[in-house]
């Protein structure tokens, strides 16, 4: 049986949520979860684990980095995206100092975006 993964999303918007789900969502063993808000992935991670975190930068009272932050800090293994529409050198370096995987600017194609969860569920061990 195949390891099921399970990806968090995090965005204020609503729609945004939907559609990367939409767009996520396979036949596969893949749990996808959504929070619309640091505070509420912060909380949904106290008590689930993520192998990917694919959160929006731009959010009310505190912004992807510190999502990114506070994963790190607890050294959870998540892999993490970065999805901003706010583009900017600083920006990216400072999302790479905190060990982002991916940092997209939005529009991100979903193509682009389905590509980098599923190198998540091929194994690694057979590379």
């Amino acid at each position: 049986m195949m390891a099921q993964h399970t990806i968090l999303i995090v965005d204020d918007e609503a729609n945004q949520r939907l559609m990367l789900t939409q767009a996520l969502r396979t036949n596969d063993e893949r749990e996808i979860a959504t929070a619309a808000s640091v505070s509420e992935a912060v909380e949904w991670l106290d008590t689930h684990n993520a192998d990917l975190i694919i959160t929006d930068y731009n959010m009310p009272s505190a912004n992807g980095l510190a999502l990114i932050a506070h994963v790190r800090q607890r050294a959870l293994p998540a892999r993490i995206i970065l999805i901003t529409a706010y583009y900017s050198p600083e920006l990216q370096e400072a999302a790479q100092n905190l060990g982002v995987d991916h940092f997209l600017t939005k529009p991100v194609p979903l193509s682009l975006l389905r590509r980098l969860a599923n190198d998540l569920s091929s194994p690694s061990a057979s590379s």
